[in-house]
């Protein structure tokens, strides 16, 4: 039977919470549209002419490298403007636990 607490959620957790799911969205969003587009597009008909987009196929322009570099902004815009440094509390000392430190044996003899 599981305990229900009364304590708050710790803000830092809830914190890293929500940037994981932000996270995760954007990298979803990202492999579907790769493995979708290249799934779709990438083999093409022999008969079918091949297009090219600066110098590249167009599958691989629109189904790896647009999302390559629209992952890249995405990913550098949330990392700046979204993820929030918290301050992490001090771990408590050994003396405070009721634990003796352990002294180091020197070794020069």
């Amino acid at each position: 039977m599981a305990q229900e607490h009364d304590s708050p959620v710790d803000p830092v957790f809830a914190s890293s919470l929500r940037e994981f799911k932000w996270i995760l969205l954007i990298w979803l969003v990202f492999f579907f549209w790769v493995i979708g587009y290249c799934y779709a597009f990438g083999y093409p008909d022999s008969e079918t002419p091949l297009v090219t987009v600066i110098g590249m196929p167009s599958w691989v322009f629109w189904g790896i490298f647009l999302p390559w570099i629209a992952a890249t902004l995405a990913s550098t815009w949330f990392a700046l403007t979204q993820i929030k440094d918290h301050p992490l509390p001090d771990p408590p000392s050994i003396e405070a636990a009721g634990e003796q430190p352990v002294k180091e044996e020197s070794q020069h003899e």
